[in-house]
């Protein structure tokens, strides 16, 4: 009797286990297609131009550490505009999935602006920029990008 209970058992988490691997699968395939539409509604551009101005700056500061007072809060104000429009993009993408497409979105389309040393920096730059929006970074995304 035993025996034939556990064998029930086991069946019925086998029935439930197919169900929800097939489960999972329907879901990963509607992916795709939602964050295609996601990723065409949303405008990146800040997130380029913010990167932009962050690999422009420690490209200044190591040029030389002189910083012209003159208009110093006028552009600290607007990379900071740029990083809160970027990240409300960014925190709209609802999939992590997704959330790494977008960031490989923006280093494809920055990628031809950089020459191999931006490159570098941008590649960082993409890797940090979810944790300084205070969201979650996508774990195992590929943010290398060949010039």
């Amino acid at each position: 009797m035993a025996k034939h209970i556990f064998l029930v058992t086991f069946f019925v988490a086998l029935i439930l286990f197919i169900a929800h691997t097939n489960a999972s699968k329907d879901e990963k395939e509607e992916i795709p297609e939602s964050c295609h539409k996601q990723l065409k509604s949303l405008n990146l551009k800040h997130c380029e131009k913010f990167l932009m101005k962050r690999m422009q700056k420690d490209e200044d500061e190591d040029d030389d550490n002189v910083i012209k007072m003159r208009g110093v809060n006028y552009i600290r104000n607007r990379e900071e505009g740029l990083k809160e429009n970027c990240c409300a993009q960014l925190s709209e993408v609802n999939f992590l999935d997704c959330r790494c497409e977008a960031l490989q979105k923006i280093g494809d389309n920055l990628s031809d602006k950089c020459d191999k040393k931006e490159m570098e920096e941008m590649e960082r730059e993409l890797k940090i920029l979810p944790l300084r929006c205070g969201i979650t970074p996508p774990l195992g995304c590929d943010l290398s990008f060949d010039n």
